[in-house]
């Protein structure tokens, strides 16, 4: 993982073995992916460090740690990721009083760049539609960017959470722990019709599949996020502007902040886009108020050359 010389720890036992009671406490949040996450963080470090007990995780070790991580290419936000990760087992170490103080307090972290984020132009959403056909995607794609909802929440997308009538869309489980309602544009109504007759007779607006016979074989599963996120590759290859670079949303994220910048150049309230993103705090939103704002005809005030003498 990391290109740098290491001690395995003499007595893994020692320290190893508060992983998993750590990895318990992680699981109250109910989320697995969160779990396994902390998990895989807390063990690269034990094995890059050495750590026999709670005070070999010095600031200076854990500063080493994400050194490296940096020097092998990971991105800030990962970095800052696993600081997160390594501070709160090192508050778990803490409160079993196996550490007088948190020694993440005394981290350097890298700052955070602020960019854009990256939304599909009318012609490309033309684009991504007619690929998104190509791949077997197309109606995943129209309510994504009807509604904004994150990949994970379009997989366990149930029609128990849709209805029509009232044109509202229920998120019983969201990133941030809180369900959601979201209203249904006409768009996003006429896309989850013409889904029902495909899957109107299974309890997940997108099953799971399988090919069979030259055609698809649904079962009344979630649809894996693998699947969607590969199938999303693939379709987005022909938009050259998203093929260069890193860039900020590439793949399905790309549709969430295509949906939220749609909506801020029309002018809606940020609070509304907050409410509908699922966003626990509006500033989280911010990245999109310099679409709400357009031209400002007091740019033209400072032009100099303009003016004219007195």
């Amino acid at each position: 993982m990391i290109g740098e010389t290491r001690i395995a720890p003499a007595d893994p036992a020692a320290l190893y073995g508060l992983v998993m009671p750590f990895a318990d406490t992680c699981r109250l949040t109910g989320n697995p992916k969160y779990a396994r996450h902390m998990v895989t963080v807390i063990k690269r470090l034990l094995w890059f460090v050495g750590a026999v007990s709670p005070k070999d995780l010095t600031a200076a070790a854990i500063q080493r740690y994400l050194a490296a991580l940096a020097i092998a290419g990971a991105a800030p936000k990962t970095i800052r990721n696993h600081a997160s990760a390594i501070s709160a087992f090192c508050d778990f170490l803490r409160r079993l009083n196996l550490l007088p103080i948190n020694p993440c307090r005394d981290l350097t972290l890298p700052r955070m760049e602020e960019r854009l984020p990256n939304w599909l132009r009318p012609e490309e959403i033309a684009e991504l539609k007619i690929a998104a056909q190509n791949h077997g995607i197309l109606a995943e794609v129209e309510i994504a960017l009807a509604t904004g909802v994150r990949l994970s929440e379009l997989a366990r997308m149930q029609w128990a959470d849709v209805e029509v009538e009232r044109r509202m869309l229920a998120v019983p489980r969201s990133k941030s722990h809180r369900p959601r309602i979201i209203p249904l544009s006409r768009i996003a109504v006429e896309a989850l019709e013409r889904q029902r007759t495909v899957s109107g007779i299974f309890a997940w607006v997108f099953p799971a599949r399988r090919t069979w016979r030259g055609a698809w074989k649904y079962i009344d599963e979630a649809r894996s996020t693998t699947n969607l996120a590969k199938a999303m590759r693939l379709a987005v290859v022909g938009i050259s502007r998203f093929n260069q670079g890193r860039g900020v949303g590439r793949g399905w994220h790309l549709l969430r902040h295509t949906f939220a910048s749609g909506l801020a150049q029309a002018g809606v309230s940020l609070y509304k886009i907050a409410a509908w993103l699922g966003h626990r705090d509006v500033r989280t939103t911010q990245i999109y108020a310099h679409l709400q704002a357009g031209f400002d005809n007091d740019i033209e005030r400072g032009n100099l050359t303009e003016r004219k003498s007195p």
